[in-house]
């Protein structure tokens, strides 16, 4: 069985629908490595205090499945198996810096740590983005300062942190695109469409995809933003991202991202930044 008949051309019609969505048959550099990430509104609202926000759990690239805490329902993200060591946390410079409503005097009160555990994030974040680490870097600090984010004294700390979940992937644009567009799964795990169509001009376009079911999932992902407020997603394409600035800051470039709701959640596909020897 080849990638190109197995499952009935199952992987086929997914590369041909890929190559529509990105608009035209994308050159592969070889060496190029791509990922997949996960932000949202409510994750970074009500992340903490979190069972699974360990120093060990954090450190580890080992994919796992995260608690579900919005029960089932079509393109949840916690059916994805995310990388934590690979994920971003970015901290607010306010509350890094102790200013506005920490410290003293702001009503947030002190930080759950100290100016040591500041020092110390300072130096492993990009040049020019102080207070972002991945969570491979961010579990030796949590150890090492002894700062406890599975604990209620945590709880400060929801929105002075956006989290980018890294999904597990397996460093291909294929295997991306296959979890950004919710079809990892195969073909039973497709999403029908309700009563409506996708947004121009992906209305049209996708009117290509050979396969009916993939089409109407794949349309569920298109539409206008104001229909995907309630259910599916709309298509940012290649041109915005509502948390590139983050994935830029560490050498990623947007391919193509989604957004849920009215943008409170999105997934981007992302070329990765060239990692000599991995």
């Amino acid at each position: 069985m080849t990638p190109e008949t197995g499952l009935d051309g199952w992987d086929a019609a997914l590369a041909g629908a890929f190559d529509i969505l990105l608009g035209g048959k994308p050159t592969i550099d070889p060496t190029a490595g791509y990922g997949v990430y996960y932000a949202s509104d409510s994750l970074d609202e009500f992340l903490f205090p979190n069972p699974w926000a360990t120093p060990d759990a954090l450190s580890d690239r080992t994919p796992r499945l995260l608690p579900d805490p919005d029960g089932e329902y079509p393109f949840s993200p916690w059916t994805w198996r995310f990388d934590l060591g690979g994920s971003l946390f970015h901290f607010d410079v306010d509350l890094l810096a102790g200013t506005g409503p920490w410290g003293a005097d702001g009503h947030k009160g002190p930080r759950p740590f100290d100016d040591a555990f500041v020092a110390d994030l300072r130096t492993v974040s990009p040049v020019g983005e102080a207070g972002l680490v991945r969570g491979a870097e961010l579990g030796p600090l949590l150890g090492r300062h002894g700062v406890d984010l599975t604990g209620k004294a945590s709880e400060k700390l929801n929105t002075w942190l956006t989290v980018l979940l890294r999904v597990a992937t397996d460093g291909t644009l294929a295997d991306a695109m296959r979890a950004a567009t919710f079809t990892e799964r195969g073909p039973e795990h497709l999403v029908p469409i309700h009563d409506r169509s996708a947004a121009e001009p992906w209305e049209e376009r996708l009117g290509a995809v050979t396969r009916p079911a993939l089409r109407d999932h794949l349309r569920m992902l298109c539409l206008s933003e104001r229909d995907a407020r309630g259910e599916g997603g709309f298509y940012y394409g290649t041109g915005h991202w509502p948390w590139s600035d983050v994935l830029e800051a560490v050498g990623c470039s947007l391919v193509a991202g989604w957004g849920f709701g009215e943008s409170q959640a999105g997934v981007a596909v992302v070329r990765l930044p060239y990692e000599p020897g991995k």
